[in-house]
C-alpha cells in the first residue's frame, strides 16, 4: 500500500494545554514512523512551545482563524491534521483550491459538553453546525473511540467510512515497582462530572472489605478534594485518605505504577459514552486496574473481559465486584499493548494515510 511522502501538517491548536500537545504529539509521532515529513502551523503565542519540541520542523504561525486559512492554501502538504471542528472548518480553502486531504480528529461531543456547561440550546446549535461542517469538509476522520463514531452517524445521519479509531494514548509505561497492597488512586480534577463524591462512597464500602486500604488522590485542587473527603467520607474514615498534587508531570508514572487500583467513575451520558478518557490509558500503561463506570461505553466492556478491572453500572455492589476480582497488573498492561499502544494503531495510520482511499 502506498504512502505520499509530501508531508503532513499539523495544526496545533491548545498548544498550550499540555495533555492537549501531548496527544498531538502522539499523532506526530505516528505520522513520523510511516515517513511522512512533518509540517507545524500554531498560533503565534504559543510558537515557542512547539519550537522547543520539534526544532528541526518548519513551523508556520497563525494570527486568527481566518489568517489560518489563507496560509493553509499556501503552504505545500499532502495532509492537513486538524484537532478541533473550528480549525477544521478553516481548511475549507486548502481543501477546494490545492485539494490538501484532511484529517478531522474528533476528540469529544463538543456540543453536548457545551449544553452541560451553559444549558444554552442556541450555543448547542451553533456548535452543532460547526461540528457537522468539519465532518462535512474532512476527508477522513480520527475517532477516539467506536461509539463516538456510531453516535456521530445516529446524529449526522452520514457514514464515515474512511476513518479509523484511535483512542487517547498515554506517553506513561510501567517502571516495574511493587504495588502496594490494597492501593487505590484516583487523578484528576474536582469537577462535578468527574463524580468524586460517588468514588468516596464507594471508598467507604471498600474500607468494610479491606480496612487496611488507602486512597491516594492527587490534584491540583487540593483544598476541594479534602473538602469533598470530609463531606463524602466517614470520618473514621479520613485517615485512610491522602490527598497530594503533583506538579511534576514526569513523577505521575512513578507514582501510578505502586497503585494496584484506578477510580474512573462516570455518569451515563452522551458526554462520556463517546470519550476515551486519557486517565484510562494511563492507569492501564502503569499497571493499575481499573474500577470503571459501564457509561464509558467503548472501553469499560474491554477492562471486564480482559480481568483488566472492574466494571461498574448503578445498581452494582462495588464490595461484591471487588470480592470476586483479584488485582493484576499484567492483564492492565495487556489491555493497554492490545488495545491502546503506538504499536497497535500503527496499521490504522497506515489505512488513513494511504492515497488509495475514495474521499467521503
Amino acid at each position: 500500500m502506498e504512502v505520499e511522502k509530501k508531508g503532513i501538517f499539523f495544526i496545533a491548536y491548545n498548544a498550550e494545554n499540555r495533555a492537549v500537545w501531548n496527544a498531538i504529539k502522539l499523532h506526530v509521532e505516528f505520522a513520523k514512523e510511516l515517513g511522512q515529513n512533518i509540517l507545524f502551523i500554531v498560533d503565534k503565542k504559543y510558537i515557542d512551545i512547539v519550537k522547543k519540541d520539534y526544532p528541526n520542523s518548519p513551523i508556520y504561525s497563525y494570527s486568527s482563524l481566518v489568517d489560518l486559512a489563507f496560509k493553509l492554501v499556501k503552504i505545500d502538504a499532502s495532509y492537513i491534521f486538524s484537532p478541533v471542528m473550528f480549525t477544521t472548518v478553516s481548511t475549507l480553502l486548502a481543501k477546494v483550491f490545492t485539494r490538501k486531504k484532511i484529517f478531522y480528529w474528533v476528540q469529544g461531543a463538543v456540543p453536548e459538553e457545551s449544553f452541560l456547561r451553559h444549558n444554552s440550546k442556541l450555543r448547542y446549535y451553533f456548535l452543532s453546525t460547526i461540528e457537522y461542517l468539519a465532518l462535512l469538509i474532512s476527508d477522513k476522520n480520527i475517532f477516539v473511540s467506536t461509539e463516538m463514531k456510531s453516535y456521530l452517524e445516529r446524529k449526522t445521519k452520514r457514514a464515515f467510512t474512511h476513518s479509523v479509531i484511535v483512542p487517547c494514548i498515554s506517553e506513561f509505561s510501567y517502571d516495574g515497582s511493587a504495588k502496594e497492597r490494597d492501593s487505590f488512586v484516583y487523578i484528576g480534577g474536582m469537577s462535578a462530572w468527574q463524580r468524586v463524591d460517588i468514588m468516596l462512597q464507594m471508598f467507604n464500602e471498600i474500607l468494610k472489605l479491606k480496612p487496611h486500604a488507602h486512597l491516594y488522590i492527587a490534584t491540583l485542587e487540593k483544598d476541594k478534594a479534602q473538602q469533598e473527603v470530609k463531606k463524602h467520607l466517614d470520618r473514621k474514615n479520613v485517615e485512610s485518605v491522602t490527598v497530594l498534587s503533583i506538579d511534576n508531570r514526569e513523577e505521575i508514572p512513578n507514582f501510578l505504577s505502586t497503585k494496584e487500583y484506578g477510580f474512573l467513575i462516570r455518569e451515563d451520558i452522551v458526554v462520556n459514552n463517546v470519550s476515551s478518557p486519557i486517565k484510562l490509558a494511563e492507569y492501564l500503561s502503569c499497571g493499575v486496574n481499573l474500577i470503571i463506570s459501564d457509561a464509558v461505553s467503548s472501553y469499560a466492556s474491554i477492562i471486564e473481559e480482559e480481568s483488566a478491572g472492574i466494571k461498574i453500572s448503578s445498581n452494582d455492589n462495588i464490595v461484591e465486584k471487588l470480592q470476586s476480582f483479584t488485582p493484576n497488573s499484567s492483564a492492565s498492561l495487556n489491555v493497554y499493548k492490545k488495545y491502546f499502544s503506538k504499536e497497535a494503531h500503527l496499521s490504522n495510520y497506515k489505512q488513513l494515510l494511504a492515497n488509495n482511499q475514495e474521499e467521503n
